[in-house]
């Protein structure tokens, strides 16, 4: 009897798995593909003057959230983007801090962000947002 239970216990488990596993991520995946939906882009400011990553991507026409993560940092470092927006947008951070920021880019292309703090820009802490 304990055997004829364990066997079935070992088939039915793997078939309950499978069925209710798509059903428990399918609410993720739809609010994300939500039209209009706020995309939430990261980056780290690195020290040595880069962004890690130094590209990212998002969609023309939805609201993108950029999460500045300077944890790692002994210097202010900031987020800026000229190009593609209404107004400059700057979102800064103080070492061991993150900050954020919210914009919308309508067109597609590719647009630079950069670190106006004196002297990162030209170091090289810029990166390219892609926006498509």
């Amino acid at each position: 009897m304990k055997r004829a239970s364990l066997v079935s216990l070992v088939v039915l488990l793997p078939l309950l798995t499978a069925c209710t596993a798509p059903s428990a991520s399918n609410p993720a995946s739809g609010a994300a593909a939500a039209s209009g939906a706020t995309q939430q882009l990261a980056v780290k400011s690195v020290d040595t003057m880069k962004f890690d990553p130094a590209t990212l991507t998002a969609k023309a026409g939805q609201p993108i959230q950029v999460t500045l993560d300077n944890s790692g940092g002994q210097l202010v470092h900031d987020f800026d983007i000229t190009e593609g927006v209404p107004q400059p947008i700057k979102i800064s951070a103080q070492p061991g801090q993150k900050a954020t920021g919210t914009f919308t880019i309508d067109k597609p292309g590719s647009y630079t962000y950069f670190c106006s703090q004196p002297g990162h820009e030209q170091a090289g802490m810029k990166g390219t947002l892609t926006v498509q």
